[in-house]
């Protein structure tokens, strides 16, 4: 009996892909709200924090995967496309650390 070839795992392009949609979700959702320290901080965290860990999660996934089953079918095009979406979330990240930083600096200008 044939085993079955085993295929990298989509998941962490999937992740990667909702991490960024759901910070661009917050950031819009967010721009005409004054001091929303927190969410902001939520869209910092996904993006890119997030984005690099799927990276990670599919590269270290693909190569234990690999070393441990000679069916296994590593796709190398996942770890292209979430390179590329970890630069494109640092473009993301940038207008939740601009917003995070006036808050910050207005609580300190604000204080004697």
């Amino acid at each position: 009996m044939a085993k079955k070839s085993a295929k990298a795992s989509f998941l962490p392009l999937l992740f990667g892909i909702i991490a960024i949609a759901l910070s661009l979700g917050i950031y819009f959702m967010t721009r005409t709200v004054a001091h929303a320290f927190l969410l902001h901080l939520i869209g910092y965290l996904l993006t890119p924090l997030a984005v690099a860990l799927c990276l990670g999660w599919d590269s270290i996934s693909q190569r234990v995967k690999r070393g441990n089953d000679p069916w296994f079918t590593a796709n190398s095009k996942y770890p292209l496309i979430l390179r590329v979406l970890t630069v494109i979330s640092f473009f993301v990240a940038f207008p939740h650390i601009i917003a995070m930083a006036t808050d910050i600096a207005e609580k300190f200008a604000g204080q004697k």
